[in-house]
């Protein structure tokens, strides 16, 4: 018995090490996600202008990560709206906070998820996805799910791969016609598709709920 239970002990302090091995570092992250080469892929500015935001709205960074795009969307909705910075990950959320705070940005509430649950505290106008959708378990469940938090034509943009899927993603890989389908269910039509975009799509949608459509 005590044997038996020495083994445990040992088996778990070694799957517990490698779990730690694991995970990966936050500042290392933190620095591919702000990279000037991820920035000039995303063309963050040219994605921040096509979403067309206006001053006073709120909006859910989903998938936020350090935080890319929330400060300037921050900056855009100003005082009277919010950037709600949505993420699984407290290290990040942490940065997210910081950075805004150095840049005085009072307006941008991190927000942390699960991962079924984005528990945004307030309905929004938008809600950005930018490379996260892929890491859902079940997206056509979670945007359904989602829809509880939009307000009144609401819009949900979307940015992930197209073309060259990471082979770590492979699994996950959907495409556009993939993801008319789900925003469909979910009660969205599509709105606008950029392809300015290099590697990734970029489609917007709009909540049309059943009693608006009638």
């Amino acid at each position: 018995m005590f044997v038996w239970l020495a083994r445990l002990s040992c088996l778990l302090i070694v799957l517990g090490s490698f779990v730690l091995s694991q995970r990966r570092d936050p500042l290392e992250y933190i620095q591919i996600l702000e990279s000037a080469e991820r920035v000039k892929t995303l063309q963050v500015e040219r994605v921040i202008h096509a979403l067309n935001v206006e001053p006073g709205q709120r909006i859910a960074d989903l998938g936020a990560g350090s935080g890319l795009f929330s400060r300037p969307l921050a900056n855009l909705v100003g005082l009277d709206g919010v950037v709600y910075a949505i993420d699984i990950d407290s290290d990040l959320l942490e940065h997210v906070k910081e950075t805004a705070m150095e840049q005085n940005l009072t307006n941008v509430q991190t927000v942390l998820a699960s991962e079924q649950d984005p528990r945004i505290p307030d309905g929004v106008d938008l809600v950005l996805i930018c490379d996260t959708l892929h890491q859902i378990g079940d997206p056509s469940t979670y945007l359904r799910g989602l829809t509880r938090y939009l307000r009144p034509s609401a819009r949900i943009a979307v940015i992930d791969y197209e073309n060259d899927w990471p082979r770590r993603f492979e699994s996950a890989k959907f495409t556009v016609d993939d993801l008319d389908k789900w925003m469909t269910d979910a009660g969205l039509k599509r709105e606008e598709k950029f392809d300015f975009l290099e590697d990734n799509f970029f489609v917007i949608y709009r909540y049309v709920p059943e009693s608006s459509a009638r």
